[in-house]
């Protein structure tokens, strides 16, 4: 519980975290970008207050005497004064008819420093000072005077420009608090959606490691790899019981396979010390049997280590399959004849690449299984075929089938379907699992279907090049 709740306290402590640098990084960025782009009305406000200053001054140029009312100049002159702006207009020929400095040098000097002071006050670091800019007044096409208009630059902001400025930093700020909140209890949400699933995967796992295969998944969140995370676990979980019921099956199976022979031996052997039994040749051959039963059994199990050995080389070769399965059949016809069961071989294959005494060995297994399943009058056919860049060998017999319960677990070693497992309904149950092994080495696959009573369908895919030609299509062969 300790674990689940750090893990949850951590990844909402990370959202929020995320959220913080987010929410205070654009606040920042939004504030910065909204005081320049402020700055810059002002001095375009500036710009357009100057234009409008020369433009009164320009109205006021009379062409037929030549001059500016001294009245009027004096009155735009003081209407700029009273706006923050210091003008001084001269003639044509550059004497001043007009300064402010001159109407009132101490206000405007006042005037000057009141602004430097407020704006100090404001922003400590502000690098202001007096700016003038000249402007010329024109007549026509002739230049009639001048106009240099002076103020606090590069800007100057009012109380009511503070103002502004002040309220929109201040929504900001709310705006930046409220989307702090919203993304912690986002952030809280889902730091439990994602932290739910995980917390179950981790339980899962530390079960599955104690022996519990829990069958319930964790919870899906809708999170693509989450729910991938789940969905792993629950496949682990089932793979691994299903290896673990397989791992007790084999052990008990071989203990049986073992138990079996070893209790006839030791029975015989102390019943020809005791005098029981002579030591005849009906006696010695039971013996015997038994020992080749365990010999068989062993073998078997090398051979499937071998093949499972990932260093174990293929001798690989080009094979044809149809003359393979039909040489294959060939040493069936005397127990297919004797059963009265047909075997029969069609259909063609391309030729592959492969090692051709183990492809043998496929088909001797295959065959050997649906011989013993298969009663009088059935038949078996081996149909070759070429699916995609696979070849395709299906062993496909009319036997006695296999139940759904039994099919899912035909590979696996020691398995038999036969719950007496008596030795003549079948071998040891290696059979299907060195096919297996053979198949997947060469890199192909393997699967079988059946139906009880009806019989069964083994299909064998192997990988050939992509060059190989298909060969003519071959006859059937049955037993002679």
């Amino acid at each position: 519980m300790k674990k689940s709740l750090k893990l949850k306290w951590k990844l909402s402590l990370s959202y929020v975290l995320v959220a913080l640098l987010l929410v205070g990084g654009v606040s920042l960025f939004s504030n910065f970008l909204l005081q320049h782009q402020f700055e810059q009305y002002i001095i375009q406000k500036q710009n357009e207050k100057n234009r409008e200053i020369v433009n009164q001054v320009s109205q006021q140029y009379d062409p037929s005497t030549g001059s500016f009312p001294a009245s009027s100049l004096e009155s735009i002159g003081v209407a700029a004064l009273e706006r923050g702006m210091i003008i001084r207009v001269s003639d044509g020929s550059g004497r001043v008819l007009w300064d402010a400095m001159v109407h009132n040098n101490g206000l405007c000097h006042r005037m000057l420093q009141s602004m430097a002071d407020d704006m100090k006050k404001r922003y400590p670091d502000f690098q202001g000072a007096y700016e003038e800019k000249n402007y010329p007044v024109l007549s026509g096409s002739r230049t009639a005077g001048s106009v240099s208009v002076g103020y606090y630059g590069p800007f100057y902001l009012s109380d009511n420009d503070t103002a502004f400025i002040g309220t929109l930093n201040r929504g900001l700020a709310g705006v930046g608090l409220i989307s702090l909140f919203a993304a912690a209890l986002v952030g809280l949400l889902m730091a439990r959606r994602i932290s739910r699933p995980i917390e179950q995967a981790i339980g899962m796992t530390e079960r599955i490691a104690l022996g519990d295969y829990p069958e319930k998944a964790p919870a899906r969140s809708g999170t693509l790899e989450l729910d991938r995370l789940a969905e792993a676990v629950e496949e682990l979980s089932r793979k691994l019981e299903r290896q673990d019921l397989l791992r007790r099956r084999m052990t008990a199976d071989v203990a049986h396979e073992l138990r079996t022979p070893l209790t006839v031996l030791r029975g015989n052997i102390e019943a020809l010390l005791d005098g029981v039994w002579q030591a005849d040749e009906q006696h010695l051959s039971g013996l015997h049997d038994e020992i080749l039963r365990l010999t068989r059994l062993v073998a078997d199990l090398d051979k499937l280590a071998r093949l499972e050995d990932e260093s174990t080389p293929l001798e690989k070769s080009p094979v044809d399959l149809a003359a393979l399965a039909s040489g294959t059949v060939l040493s069936f016809e005397p127990k297919a004849l004797e059963k009265g069961v047909s075997i029969r071989v069609s259909g063609t294959a391309p030729p592959i690449e492969a090692d051709g005494d183990k492809l043998r060995q496929v088909l001797i297994n295959l065959l050997s299984n649906s011989l013993k399943s298969t009663g009088r009058g059935g038949g078996i056919r081996i149909l070759l075929s070429r699916e995609g860049r696979f070849a395709k060998i299906e062993v496909e017999d009319t036997g006695t089938g296999i139940s759904p319960e039994d099919l899912p677990y035909v590979f696996e070693r020691f398995y038999r379907a036969d719950p007496s497992r008596s030795s003549q309904s079948g071998g040891a149950g290696i059979g299907l699992s060195v096919v297996r092994a053979i198949v997947e080495k060469h890199g192909g696959t393997v699967t079988a279907q059946s139906e009880l009573g009806r019989g069964s369908r083994f299909t064998v895919l192997l990988p050939y090049g992509p060059d190989a030609a298909l060969p003519d299509e071959m006859e059937e062969h049955p037993p002679e």
